[in-house]
């Protein structure tokens, strides 16, 4: 799929060089809807012995953010640009916690021990083409955001890593005063990423963010 979307980009790139346009910088707002998914193998488990275990979660958290970004609108329609969202969101609407009887590596000492997950998202860049399609525009991106990973317990620690994916979406194009406006549906379907902690217990995820929002663009 990220090479179609590149050879789309790219195609539509070199078909509008040509031709003069406009560049523009923007500010958007909207609601994002943040979906997290994840399974847990850990290599001690809630079984007398130490057995290893499984556990899975989903989460979904909404929220209000906002962007800045920077385009090039050539005069076909076509537009280029790059996306910036600052800040970070909680994909954990609430930390996530569980009590788990442990044994102590198989020695037959049974303990328990409070375990807490959390994990937010910052750094969402997108390198985005707009494509117009009659009174409508097709937006296609490549995107990466940072997941970092907070948890306490005996378990032991993630840490971070950036994810890429692919967006796609749609939108009309208008006017308000002297700026142009636009109104977008927009997904964002990050790759499965697998992490796997200091103490050997793996975690593999996968996050989705979906996007309705308004943006205003001045344009020179």
């Amino acid at each position: 799929m990220r090479k179609i979307l590149i050879t789309i980009l790219a195609t539509f790139a070199l078909a509008g060089v040509s031709q003069a346009g406009s560049f523009g910088v923007g500010v958007s707002g909207g609601v994002v809807e943040v979906d997290g998914t994840g399974t847990e193998t850990t290599t001690v488990g809630t079984v007398t012995g130490g057995a290893a275990s499984t556990n899975s979660h989903s989460e979904t958290a909404t929220s209000v953010i906002g962007s800045i970004f920077a385009e090039y609108e050539f005069d076909n329609g076509f537009t280029v640009g790059y996306e910036h969202v600052p800040g970070s969101a909680d994909v954990s609407a609430k930390h996530s916690r569980r009590d788990d009887s442990e044994d102590a590596a198989g020695s037959g000492t049974s303990g328990s021990t409070t375990r807490t997950a959390q994990a937010d998202v910052d750094n969402f860049n997108t390198l985005y083409a707009e494509v117009p399609m009659g009174p409508i525009y097709v937006r296609l991106g490549l995107a990466s955001v940072d997941v970092t990973t907070n948890e306490t317990g005996s378990h032991g620690t993630y840490g971070n890593t950036s994810v890429d994916g692919n967006q796609y979406g749609f939108g009309v194009k208008g006017t308000l005063g002297s700026f142009m406006t636009k109104t977008s549906f927009e997904h964002t379907d990050f790759d499965d990423f697998s992490l796997t902690s200091t103490t050997g217990n793996k975690i593999a995820a996968d996050l989705d963010v979906t996007q309705i929002k308004f943006a205003l663009i001045k344009q020179f």
